[in-house]
């Protein structure tokens, strides 16, 4: 089997947008070396067939892209779509869900794809600075206002500074980012002033907090009420 007739068997009968496999498998399978099936995935994915879910991974999972004649969205609603999939599939019958999976499947995939090319979009830093945290759980658990968080997650998303007010006390961050601790909900960020020193704040000790889109719009950090 030549280069060229592996390839299209790789794509014909390997490849799939549910089920991943990995370079060392196929390596196995076909009896040649892990850097000619890297090599195969890179020329696959040149071409739009293939896609790595996990580039820095060990062992790479490698998908089949949807067709080109499937769904197609914005970044933005993929990332949405492949945020709610396993809520989504929770809560409706097996059969509801799986008239609509292919939605999904397209979502992750339109995702997956799109990502290298926006990294520097909204969705992305959002996703990166509020991986593993749970913000439906601490919103449920009243560790946070409902107005606070939609600031917060305004201010990670845009990169914009933020206001949050803490017993009467203001206090204004940028890179405002988010993790857990003891199950409780963080906030952390750089002060703005003399200091510009890393702060973190337990989340529901937050009594409001406002997003700010310019420098000439915020209060003087940590400035208490007298």
């Amino acid at each position: 089997m030549n280069q060229s007739e592996r390839r299209r068997c790789i794509e014909k009968n390997d490849l799939s947008t549910r089920t991943s496999v990995t370079i060392p498998q196929l390596a196995c399978k076909y009896g040649v070396s892990e850097n000619t099936i890297k090599a195969d995935f890179i020329a696959l994915e040149t071409i739009g067939v293939a896609y790595c879910a996990n580039p820095n991974g060990k062992p790479q999972l490698w998908f089949a892209v949807q067709p080109s004649n499937s769904l197609d969205m914005t970044l933005e609603l993929a990332f949405a779509l492949k945020y709610v999939n396993e809520t989504v599939k929770s809560m409706l019958p097996d059969d509801i869900y799986q008239s609509i999976e292919h939605v999904f499947e397209a979502a992750q995939s339109i995702y997956h794809k799109k990502r290298n090319a926006n990294h520097q979009s909204k969705v992305m830093r959002f996703e990166r600075l509020t991986a593993q945290v749970d913000l439906s759980k601490h919103l449920a658990l009243r560790h946070i206002d409902y107005d606070a968080l939609n600031a917060v997650k305004s201010a990670i998303s845009s990169g914009n500074q933020l206001l949050i007010e803490i017993d009467d006390c203001d206090h204004v961050l940028s890179d405002v980012s988010v993790f857990e601790m003891d199950n409780m909900l963080f906030l952390k960020g750089k002060s703005i002033g003399s200091t510009s020193k890393i702060e973190q704040f337990n989340a529901s000790e937050i009594t409001a907090a406002y997003e700010f889109d310019s420098l000439t719009n915020w209060r003087t950090a940590t400035r208490c009420a007298a």
